[in-house]
């Protein structure tokens, strides 16, 4: 079984190769990766312990942020290394004077997998969410170097529990912190016992983040017009729902911020929008398309109602950034996956939607459904798992 996944991982570099020569995105995870061992090398010291976090992309750095700064906080003397596997990530999380070094994860093939353990040498390995490299937990385990695991999420039906080669690595694994009690569940049935139930850190991450009360002028006074609706991190599967909304509904001022800067040609041609990079005080247009990145966590708490985008595609976008500043989300019918979106759910603070007829009628009775009170809850009840793992850091001399 593992001659078949390591043909599995060249048959998968092979095609991203021949991918990069028509998409950017694909060309970069593959420029990306050029000259990494040396880079390693140069940056990588003997001086001072390593721990090493990986990353999947963006979304899991936002659940890993908080804990990379509460270690850093509590093991000083340890140098800290985060790895992404995409390009989404590494370039676009922000600066973080607690992480010492950051890189792509060489593709997990045995080679490089030994190659980066002699290199890094990490103290403890730690992969958020759903990163699951066969290579890297099997030789992490051989070199007895402890990995945890964290804000995990299993169900009834995964492979990698069902599948007898990928559930043994597993088992060699030093710890799970799933996100809920049906993961534990599932992992105890597979007799994987060493597990903890922490909830999301992401909680952590962005409660932290909304007590720096960031300000954008340009965006408040634009807000301070109107009802405010924000359709955030939306695709072209969304535009039957926010191109609609807004050409039947003039009576309110929108933001509009896409998932993906240059797909704002595409909507500058569908709506009458204010650029935000070209924002003129005094514009009399009642939509403000959001063309830059890292600021859009910042600009919730403007806004009156939120709708977020990717539930018409692959999955839906970030919903407890716009939960968390207590005001109602709105997101498309993929969410299946999404704890947090259940939990919103079930809190009164969310409504998934199928069409446009069911946007305007959550939008309308807004106030029958959403509760701000359950929402503030919620977030109170939920946060500290970040500190949870540190004590068992610390609990373990780990």
């Amino acid at each position: 079984m593992l001659k078949l996944y390591n043909l599995i991982i060249q048959i998968f570099y092979l095609a991203i190769k021949v991918h990069a020569l028509f998409n950017h995105k694909s060309r970069e995870w593959k420029s990306g990766r050029k000259d990494l061992f040396n880079k390693l090398n140069k940056y990588i010291t003997d001086e001072n312990e390593t721990v090493w976090f990986h990353c999947a992309s963006l979304g899991e750095y936002e659940q890993a942020r908080e804990l990379i700064k509460k270690y850093k906080q509590n093991f000083q003397n340890d140098k800290i290394l985060l790895t992404f596997f995409s390009p989404s990530g590494l370039n676009n999380y922000k600066n973080n004077t607690h992480i010492d070094f950051v890189s792509y994860l060489p593709i997990d093939t045995q080679k490089n997998v030994k190659k980066f353990l002699k290199i890094v040498k990490p103290k403890i390995a730690i992969f958020i969410k759903s990163e699951f490299w066969f290579n890297y937990l099997n030789q992490l385990s051989l070199q007895k170097i402890p990995t945890l695991h964290i804000a995990s999420n299993f169900n009834k039906n995964d492979f990698i529990l069902k599948n007898n080669f990928t559930r043994k690595i597993l088992k060699k694994s030093s710890h799970f912190f799933v996100q809920d009690i049906n993961s534990k569940e599932i992992l105890n049935s597979y007799n994987i016992t060493n597990t903890t139930v922490i909830g999301d850190p992401r909680i952590d991450s962005i409660i932290s983040n909304n007590k720096l009360n960031v300000q954008n002028e340009e965006i408040k006074k634009f807000c301070e017009k109107k009802t405010i609706i924000i359709f955030a991190s939306v695709w072209p599967e969304d535009e039957h729902i926010f191109v609609q909304y807004i050409r039947k509904n003039p009576q309110h001022n929108y933001l509009i911020a896409p998932h993906e800067i240059n797909y704002c040609n595409r909507i500058s041609k569908k709506l009458d929008v204010e650029l935000l990079s070209n924002l003129d005080n005094d514009t009399e247009k009642n939509i403000l398309l959001i063309n830059k990145i890292g600021i859009l966590k910042n600009i919730y708490k403007y806004c009156s109602i939120a709708y977020v985008g990717g539930g018409f595609g692959k999955g839906i976008h970030n919903t407890l950034e716009v939960a968390s500043n207590n005001i109602p989300v709105i997101f498309g019918p993929n969410y299946k996956k999404f704890n947090e979106a259940h939990e919103l759910i079930k809190q009164n603070s969310a409504k998934s939607i199928k069409n446009i007829l069911e946007f305007s009628d959550f939008i309308n009775n807004q106030k029958s459904w959403f509760d701000i009170k359950k929402t503030q809850k919620y977030f109170e009840e939920n946060q500290g798992s970040t500190q949870k793992i540190i004590e068992f850091l610390i609990a373990k001399k780990l």
